[in-house]
């Protein structure tokens, strides 16, 4: 009898444990914005997840026609010295993106995640869309001290 109510008190501490660990949302405040390119280009609603603490709103930004878009970056925004700009090459099957911003070894990482979908009879055109979210922090960040990265 004494082992089977320890048995239960072990499994019951396991189970809420779980259940806790569960319930625990993202590390740090959610900021949220959704990108229209253009008509012909659905909206990419886009969350980022802030773990520093500087975030204080997020944006669509406007495309910059001299921008290289060879992958994922982040680019000084040169209209406000507390804002930057992270980039990256889209599809047009983009159902969302999630973005985490987080402290690094004496910098920062900026992970970016897109979610397709196929909606299209025989699957997604090729076409490549150029995505940029303005990201506004309490303070300035030097761009060179940001790693971004990316499953686009």
């Amino acid at each position: 009898m004494r082992m089977m109510a320890a048995t239960l008190l072990i499994t019951l501490s396991l189970l809420s444990g779980a259940a806790v660990a569960a319930c625990s949302g993202p590390a740090g405040p959610q900021f949220r914005a959704v990108l229209q390119v253009s008509d012909e280009v659905p909206p990419l609603p886009v969350v980022l997840s802030d773990e520093t603490g500087l975030v204080t709103r997020i944006e669509s930004a406007p495309m910059d026609p001299s921008a290289q878009y060879t992958g994922t970056a982040a680019r000084a925004d040169p209209t406000h010295p507390n804002a930057f700009i992270v980039s990256w090459l889209g599809g047009a099957c983009d159902n969302d993106a999630a973005l985490t911003f987080k402290r690094l070894e004496g910098g920062y990482v900026l992970n970016v995640a897109v979610h397709g979908k196929f909606s299209f009879p025989g699957g997604c055109t090729a076409n490549g869309i150029f995505r940029d979210v303005r990201i506004v922090t309490s303070s300035p960040i030097p761009v060179d001290s940001i790693v971004a990265a990316g499953s686009t």
